[in-house]
């Protein structure tokens, strides 16, 4: 039983729910969707919203052959930089 419950708990660790990231894909979709008028595919929707908040704010990224800028807010001030 206690096995079970650790294999659980790294499961929940290591694959975190799509909840996470609900609103994120959402916003995702919405910008293809916006400037590109296409959908998304399913298999490739997480890889998508990684890539579009991996960037510099105003860059262009290219998501299911359809540029649309980073989504990834002003980082502002960042003290050390």
């Amino acid at each position: 039983m206690r096995s079970l419950t650790i294999v659980i708990a790294l499961g929940l660790t290591v694959f975190p729910s799509p909840q996470a990231h609900a609103g994120k894909v959402a916003t995702v979709k919405q910008a293809v969707k916006d400037k590109c008028n296409k959908e998304i595919p399913i298999d490739i929707l997480l890889a998508s919203v990684v890539r579009a908040y991996d960037c510099q704010p105003n860059q262009e990224v290219t998501i299911a052959s359809c540029k649309i800028k980073c989504l990834k807010g002003d980082s502002g001030n960042v003290v050390g930089r």
